[in-house]
């Protein structure tokens, strides 16, 4: 039949939308985008197996009786006590929790390594969280993944057992967020025992400390990746970064000068490194979450040691109402990082628990599952950095004038906070990871998002059965979030075509109403999935906040894109682009969505002065 003739079909997308099981999706990256929330279900940490108890009171311990008390001391460049503190930690197990167990670890899932940052985090110890990350994450991992059994053998059960620290040294003076454009050669010697690097790697955490390095070179231009220890001729150590914070971890300058690395050194293939480099970030970033969120968590607790004994106007600066709204809005920020980090681990989990640990192969795929969770990796990090931000600024806001002397925490925890929102890759480089990969996801068809989209143009809220729910118009505002970020993504692909990931003013906004979005659907089921009881009613005040906060933004970011992009689309007149730019005549308008945050956040901040701290880890 020619193609003049040839009758078409016409698809009912609704058809094809009836027909996908999105709870098949769970485990999948990026299924929050899609999964409407009746089918919907995340990890979060009311649902700690005992195990992950286990580790979480051990840790949690340890940073409060062990740790704590050495604060002070560990502000500074301590050597000693870093790497004293580090071999207990490795007595303990927690430097290998997600290590095999014939190395050393406990071969356990990346929850529980996760957990085990969040609860040390309590020891207020930012340098030495620092050097933690670094050591049992990027400096490790790749080795775990993609090293040979010679090499996991010889560093390994070294670096679980903490009498070796491990560094991760990519970045170079003219190759930050452009990794890939490291000028670091290498090329095999004339004996064909040794390849010889020369450049120089900057700001390497742990550096003058590590005896195993994990770096990057390009032999013959291709990207490829090496371990150094200590029998490296070559490897020369420059001298320690004066920083802005975390002064008391290790930051320095590497030189290869004719550095010569055994052949045997090399790790994965020749070529691979750029893949090594940018998988093994993935699991740094959501670590940098949970850090983060912990890291907020100590924050408004320690400001409110100190606010309820500061008084102005012959009374606790905690009468005032201004202090209370920003007690009520990091309990809200906090509770939205801590949400997001555990349903990321937790469905990675998901996925790593249908995989054979024997097969050959094992490994490679778990790269697939971490590297499949690429935005909410990303997700982690930013959320989590933008609110410890916020957190700490507030403290120091809230200590006042003893805020900025350096005999008060706030000041120094104000300074270590800031590099959080540069390394494992900048924010600005996770929102483009976000907006990208979310743009990659749909094109590639690796969601259904294209049939999501086509269902939802014009039934911006589908009928998910859900009338008479105590959250009914929760659940429509974000079943209409989700469509109008979805359409938006949508509208942005048939103006720029795949040019979109060029265009940075658009695609920020993207990112950020994607963020909102992840923070909205797992948000409610978090709540959705909790018992019902004293702790479900505590969070439920904290869930109409968020989401009602997250809807404005949302609302926010959208008009700007379509603000922008209207005169690129094609309209009748000069109503429907009004229409398009203010979001009128939509569906959410018959909804009657109005939320008053003011009482919500009195409510919160209430329950947070009752328990005179961050009352939601139960």
């Amino acid at each position: 039949m020619s193609v003049d003739t040839q009758e078409k079909t016409k698809i009912d997308f609704s058809t094809l939308v009836d027909l996908i099981k999105f709870d098949n999706f769970y485990g999948r990256g990026g299924s929050f985008l899609i999964t409407p929330l009746n089918e919907a279900k995340v990890f979060s940490k009311e649902m700690f197996s005992d195990d992950q108890k286990m580790f979480a009171n051990a840790a949690l311990e340890y940073a409060n009786t062990r740790l704590k008390p050495l604060k002070d001391d560990l502000k500074v460049l301590n050597k000693d006590l870093t790497l004293e503190v580090f071999k207990e930690m490795g007595e303990m197990g927690f430097l290998g929790v997600d290590m095999p167990e014939e190395y050393g670890g406990s071969d356990l899932d990346k929850t529980t390594a996760a957990l085990v940052v969040d609860y040390l985090a309590f020891s207020e110890c930012g340098s030495l969280m620092v050097t933690i990350g670094a050591h049992s994450g990027i400096g490790t991992l790749p080795i775990v993944w993609y090293g040979t059994k010679e090499q996991k053998e010889k560093y390994l059960p070294k670096i679980s057992s903490g009498e070796w620290l491990s560094s991760y040294a990519l970045t170079e003076p003219n190759a930050g967020s452009d990794a890939m454009n490291g000028e670091t050669t290498a090329y095999l010697n004339k004996e064909g025992t040794h390849y010889i690097l020369n450049g120089q790697k900057i700001y390497i955490t742990n550096g003058s400390w590590a005896q195993v390095c994990i770096t990057f070179a390009k032999v013959d231009g291709k990207m490829t990746s090496f371990i150094l220890d200590k029998q490296c001729e070559g490897w020369v150590i420059g001298a320690e970064e004066k920083k802005m914070g975390i002064k008391g971890s290790s930051t320095v300058t590497m030189y290869f000068e004719n550095c010569k690395v055994p052949v045997e050194n090399m790790l994965g293939k020749l070529g691979e490194g750029g893949h090594i480099a940018f998988n093994v970030l993935y699991a740094g970033r959501w670590k940098l979450g949970f850090s983060s969120a912990a890291g907020c968590m100590s924050s408004m607790n320690v400001a409110y040691a100190f606010a309820k004994e500061r008084k102005q106007f012959s009374r606790s600066i905690l009468k005032f109402d201004m202090i209370k709204k920003k007690f009520a809005n990091m309990v809200v920020k906090t509770w939205e990082s801590d949400t997001l980090n555990y349903a990321t681990t937790g469905s990675i989990d998901e996925s790593i628990s249908k995989l054979d640990k024997n097969e050959s192969d094992y490994f490679v795929k778990v790269q697939r599952i971490i590297e499949d969770h690429a935005i909410e990796a990303s997700i982690c990090k930013v959320l989590g950095s933008d609110a410890l931000a916020y957190c700490v600024d507030e403290s120091v806001q809230i200590f006042g004038g003893a805020g900025f002397c350096e005999e008060y925490p706030a000041a120094g925890v104000y300074r270590d906070e800031r590099i959080n929102r540069i390394f494992e890759g900048t924010n600005e480089i996770n929102r483009l990871l976000i907006a990208g990969t979310t743009l990659k996801k749909a094109i590639l068809e690796e969601l259904p998002i294209r049939d999501v989209i086509s269902n939802r143009l014009d039934n911006m809220i589908p009928n998910i059965n859900q009338n008479g729910n105590e959250l009914e118009k929760e659940i429509s505002v974000i079943e209409y979030c989700r469509s109008l970020v979805l359409g938006t993504l949508n509208n942005l692909i048939n103006v720029y075509g795949q040019d979109l990931k060029n265009k940075q003013w658009v695609l920020e906004p993207l990112a950020d109403s994607i963020i909102s979005l992840s923070v909205m659907h797992n948000g409610y089921c978090r709540y959705n999935q909790l018992e019902s009881g004293d702790h479900k009613d505590k969070t439920f005040v904290v869930l109409k906040c968020s989401i009602s906060d997250h809807y404005e933004k949302i609302i926010s970011y959208v008009k700007n894109i379509n603000k922008h992009i209207v005169d690129m689309m094609s309209f009748k007149n000069d109503k429907d682009k009004s229409d398009f730019c203010s979001l009128k005549n939509q569906s959410i308008n018959s909804i009657d969505y109005f939320i008053d945050e003011i009482s919500l956040k009195m409510q919160i901040c209430d329950e947070f002065y009752k328990n005179e701290k961050y009352y939601l880890n139960s």
